[in-house]
């Protein structure tokens, strides 16, 4: 497999205090270097002063991934996407991740959410495109085995034909789209995930002319003039009964992005559980939820004891469909959980509320 495509560093001095630019540059330097391990000592000592630090903890996951400490570096970039959720950065180390722990459906979700916050992002478009040719290698795989089975069984065989080559996908090293990333200043709960979207082109306007038309040719019989209307007496309007007017429905764009920001509130409360990050998981859920048959601190405290005591959980959803009703969506969709004491599949209705920018879950039903 090729090596790394590393991407190039570019350095803005006003993201950071200057008290602390300094320190990201010589840990950027450490990592380009190969020094993961001085990098990582440097960060940790960094963050203690600027904990909140967007790029310091960028800086410190990619050292930590350096080092094939990947579980611990997946919980710094998952961190990153809920403190700082319009970064597409972390969301592609994430994917970058989870590809090569060979969880591609979960890289290519964290991809496509990558490139909700900045379409324009073309390291995430090469590594969902990355992605893709992986999923393509695996059905490739499938269908050769297939294919041997079937001349064992014949007896005919047949030329083996050209392997796809494997790729792997780009960790970026450093904060690469300052110009929409936080300041220190702002805390992360504030920040607001925000898409440019490009403006259509319009044509330019035909003016019509100020010149008279041309007259007709002489060879051509001379028009009689048109007889002049008499005019009619005015006609008595009768009143017409008010047409019922329904509410104008929301444009396709505007849905399409309500129903985008729905998917992605449902897939983050999915990763927050597989990852095991509990605030992350409670945090999904309207102040106003009632969970059935106890309270809500109750059924807080036996989530967090419940996902603590898993050693390992994984959490896939299937055949999403949503549906939109002004600020209420309905999502539903089939639930795949695994873990070391138990594994189900069944199907799942969750029912968001808008909160701001954020959907939350006011209601949860199983079956």
């Amino acid at each position: 497999m090729p090596a790394f495509r590393i991407a190039r560093l570019m350095l803005c001095a006003a993201l950071l205090l200057p008290a602390h630019a300094g320190v990201a540059e010589e840990i950027a330097a450490d990592l380009k270097r190969g020094e993961a391990s001085a990098a990582l000592a440097a960060a940790d000592k960094a963050l203690l002063k600027s904990p909140r630090d967007a790029r310091l903890r960028l800086l410190r996951g990619n050292a930590l991934a350096a080092l094939g400490r990947q579980a611990e570096a997946i919980q710094v970039f998952s961190a990153l996407t809920n403190d700082y959720p319009q970064l597409p950065e972390p969301y592609n180390n994430l994917a970058a991740l989870y590809a090569q722990q060979g969880q591609l459906d979960r890289a290519r979700t964290t991809l496509q959410m990558a490139l909700q916050t900045n379409p324009a992002y073309a390291t995430a478009h090469a590594n969902l495109a990355d992605v893709y040719a992986k999923l393509a290698a695996q059905a490739y795989e499938k269908a050769l085995q297939r294919d041997v089975v079937e001349q064992k069984q014949s007896g005919v065989s047949r030329p083996k034909p050209a392997a796809i080559s494997q790729t792997k996908l780009a960790l970026v090293q450093d904060l690469l789209s300052r110009g929409n990333t936080p300041t220190l200043s702002t805390p992360p709960a504030s920040v607001v995930a925000s898409t440019a979207k490009p403006q259509p082109t319009q044509a330019p306007l035909v003016v019509a002319s100020n010149k008279p038309l041309p007259a007709p040719p002489s060879s051509l019989p001379a028009s009689k003039p048109a007889p002049t209307p008499q005019a009619k007496p005015a006609e008595v309007s009768k009143p017409v009964a008010p047409v019922a007017t329904k509410p104008p429905e929301p444009a396709k764009d505007d849905k399409a992005e309500q129903e985008a920001a729905v998917q992605k509130s449902v897939l983050a409360w999915a990763d927050a559980w597989s990852d095991k990050r509990v605030s992350a998981y409670l945090a999904s859920y309207a102040r106003d939820f009632k969970p059935a048959g106890q309270s809500r601190s109750s059924w807080e405290a036996q989530r967090r004891e419940r996902i603590s005591a898993a050693k390992k959980i994984s959490v896939k959803l299937d055949k999403l469909r949503i549906k939109l009703d002004g600020e209420r969506a309905t999502v539903r969709f089939i639930q795949r959980y695994r873990s070391d004491r138990l594994e189900t599949s069944t199907g799942k209705t969750l029912i968001l509320e808008r909160n701001g920018s954020r959907w939350l879950i006011q209601e949860e039903r199983v079956g």
